[in-house]
Parts: structure tokens; C-alpha cells; sequence
């Protein structure tokens, strides 16, 4: 599905049997969720983990923009779903779950929306696991984009001599996880072949292994 026509059915459920009149002069809530959506491009940020997003928003519009009607908890729990699917869309790392704040100011003018935002790191649902050859570990893949290696900033940390500070990222577009060496120095395996550094694909019942650590990759549905 077309991601701005994911969007519009979002929020159709808060406009359902609203005429469309009832937001003239107004800012309707997909045009809202759109300019959210251009302004997640200012505000990422891009390392060697790859393009990151805030989670934590707060979003400001001209109080003339907000129908009176509307339940503004359900449009932030809207709005909020809509970035999570964006990212997942996109890629883009969120270290924890997104929540968006609505605000008003007249400072704003009418049809202009802001937006600034921090990351605020908590849990999320896990996509996937790694498996340990010998069942004694099970980690757990949530976020898009995961940093792993020895250093102490890594999102999954192996103490490992054999495992590199920053020793590689998995990530998932979409529902496709994918796995980027980040030139470590006793390499990343998928399946008994070493990887480069380009983003490898890899399916579950895959065998990965961290310089000497070896896994399994196992999906949650």
C-alpha cells in the first residue's frame, strides 16, 4: 500500500461521518500527519547505525488549525502510529516508543505546523531473536536499525574478545531484516560466508556469527 494512502486510512477512523466542511479554515488531520511526516526529514539524524528519527514529539500548530471537536489524545495515538509505521517503512531507528504531543501557539502562523523532538530510549516490541548455538542466550531484536559490538553505547552488547567495538547493524525495512558488517576485525558470517560491508538480507533459520559468536535468527510474529 502507498505509504500516503496508508496514512489517510490511519486517520480515517476520527473524521469518519465528519463533513468535510467541518475543517474549512481548519488543518485536517492528514494534512497534519503529511507536514509531520516532511518535518521527520529535518529532524533526523545519521550515523554508522544508519538514519535515526526522535521518538519523544511535540508538535505545535496555530490554535485556528485545531477543529474543537476533535479527541486530541486519539489524534497524538494516531499521529504516533503513523511515524512508527514510517519508520519501519523507512528503516529509521527509534531507540524507544513514539509518542506526539500536541501543542498550540499563536506564534505559529495558521497552516504552518512545527515540530522538534528528542530520543528517549524505552522498550519496543521485539521483531526477531538470535539464538545461541547452545540455547543459553536469546536476544532480542526491536529497533529498526541495532548496533552490535563490546562497546559500552552498543544496543546489544557481547563482551567477547573475538567481537569488535562496533562490530556490525542489523536492520529491518519493512518486515526484511538485513545485516551490515562494520569492518570488524574477525568479521561477520551469514551461513558460513563472511560479509563486506553492504547490508546482506537474511531469512529465519539463518546462521550468524559475531567473530566467534555464532546464532540463529528466529522471527516473532
Amino acid at each position: 500500500m502507498n505509504l500516503a494512502r496508508g496514512l489517510e486510512k490511519r486517520l480515517e477512523n476520527l473524521v469518519d461521518g465528519v463533513s468535510a466542511s467541518l475543517f474549512r479554515g481548519h488543518m485536517h488531520p492528514v494534512t497534519m500527519a503529511a507536514r509531520l511526516m516532511r518535518q521527520l526529514d529535518f529532524l533526523a539524524t545519521e550515523s554508522e547505525i544508519g538514519v535515526e528519527i526522535p521518538n519523544d514529539l511535540t508538535v505545535v500548530v496555530n490554535p485556528a488549525d485545531v477543529e474543537p471537536s476533535l479527541d486530541i489524545a486519539e489524534l497524538e495515538r494516531e499521529l504516533a502510529s503513523v511515524v512508527t509505521e514510517t519508520a519501519q517503512v523507512n528503516g529509521w531507528r527509534l531507540v524507544g516508543p513514539v509518542e506526539v504531543h500536541l501543542e498550540t501557539s499563536t506564534e505559529v502562523p495558521t497552516g504552518i505546523l512545527q515540530a522538534a523532538g528528542s530520543s528517549i530510549r524505552g522498550p519496543l516490541p521485539p521483531w526477531g531473536q538470535l539464538i545461541s548455538d547452545d540455547g543459553s542466550a536469546i536476544v532480542a531484536l526491536s529497533m529498526n536499525r541495532t548496533l552490535i559490538g563490546r562497546a559500552l553505547d552498543c544496543d546489544i552488547r557481547f563482551s567477547n574478545t573475538e567481537v569488535s567495538r562496533h562490530h556490525a547493524v542489523i536492520g529491518r525495512v519493512g518486515t526484511s531484516p538485513s545485516i551490515d558488517d562494520l569492518g570488524s576485525s574477525n568479521g561477520t558470517w551469514i551461513n558460513g560466508v563472511r560479509i563486506d560491508r553492504e547490508e546482506v538480507p537474511f531469512l529465519p533459520g539463518d546462521r550468524i556469527v559475531f567473530g566467534a559468536l555464532p546464532f540463529t535468527y528466529r522471527s516473532v510474529t
